[in-house]
This record gives C-alpha cells, structure tokens and sequence, in this order.
C-alpha cells in the first residue's frame, strides 16, 4: 500500500510533474490526514477496490518520476 511520507514541498514538486486525476489529489489528501480506506470509500461513494487501485495508480505514476 502507498505510505505517503513526503513533506508538502515534496508533495508540490510532485504535483507539478506528475497530472493526478482530482479524484487521486483527494486520496492523496485522505492518506495525509490517515484515514483509512473504507472511510475513503463512503466519503467518495466508491468501493473500497476502486480505492486500492486508485492508490496504486498513483503509486505507479510517482515510482515513474523518482
């Protein structure tokens, strides 16, 4: 699973590389503030699967950058 560990200057650096779709800048916020992924789930009405492979279409686009 993605564990975000980057500072915010790093996160911004990131964000102006790497085009995420609105949804992943969301979950992007969520895994800051650590909530979990079935909260994640109901708060964007989604399945807690489409959330993992969000999280992991994320995690590709970074390992792409670093």
């Amino acid at each position: 699973m993605l564990k975000i560990t980057f500072v915010e200057e790093e996160l911004f650096e990131l964000q102006q590389k790497i085009h995420f779709t609105p949804l992943q800048k969301r979950i992007i916020q969520y895994r800051l503030d650590e909530i979990e992924r079935v909260k994640m789930a109901r708060l964007e009405n989604l399945s807690v699967q489409t959330i993992d492979r969000e999280i992991k279409k994320i995690a590709d686009k970074i390992k792409k950058v670093i």
